[in-house]
């Protein structure tokens, strides 16, 4: 699968990323892009708030307790590797940004923006739904052959009800906007952007249907 694409848009190049998170084996990857690519700029696929917990966890690491989705989806990716929390690939751009002083910025929802679309799209029916269905899932066999694979489907399978689903398109379309608003306000010419594997096909849609 295809997850690295390249744009020239404005005498700028973007080169946009989908990381399986928590991969560890991603981090090499990560590396190897940016060895090759050489970005003036790094857009990273997460909230400013999530951001500035991952600067404190590399001052002072801290126990993170996943929730019962994330342990259920941890466990069936280590079928394809070692897997790691916080996300292995967005430590790795820390790590990238502070060796060779990249400016690094984040894409995502701001965390009080999200906390008021979910509580507007997502009842209390929603919500219940959404929690009986971990058994299901952690019995589930998704048949996958490959870790691009299984997260797409994963991703499918846990936005199966519309509300939560139309979160995500939402931040598809708000990461799409902030994209843009950097290429168009910035002076970087070689931007790199990197998102998680499953919103990396809406936001690559988004960004190609606006240029």
């Amino acid at each position: 699968m295809n997850r690295v694409r390249k744009i020239n848009i404005k005498n700028k190049e973007i080169l946009f990323f989908g990381t399986v998170k928590g991969l560890v084996s991603e981090r090499k990857l990560l590396r190897n892009i940016v060895d090759e690519f050489n970005p003036q700029l790094i857009l990273l696929g997460i909230s400013p708030e999530e951001m500035e917990g991952l600067k404190k966890y590399l001052i002072e690491p801290f126990t993170i307790d996943p929730d019962d989705y994330e342990v259920i989806y941890a466990k069936k990716l280590e079928h394809f590797g070692e897997v790691g929390l916080p996300v292995p690939t967005y430590l790795e751009a820390f790590t990238i940004s502070k060796e060779r002083g990249i400016e690094m910025l984040p894409l995502d929802i701001p965390d009080e923006d999200y906390s008021r679309m979910f509580v507007k799209k997502v009842n209390i029916l929603h919500l219940l739904r959404f929690n009986m269905r971990k058994r299901k899932i952690w019995r589930m066999d998704f048949n996958a052959k490959t870790p691009e694979d299984f997260v797409l489907k994963w991703d499918r399978e846990i936005n199966k009800i519309s509300s939560y689903r139309d979160i995500e398109t939402e931040r598809e379309h708000y990461m799409q906007e902030r994209i843009r608003d950097n290429v168009e306000n910035r002076d970087e010419k070689r931007i790199l952007v990197v998102i998680e594997l499953e919103r990396f096909h809406g936001v690559l849609k988004n960004f190609l249907h606006t240029t």
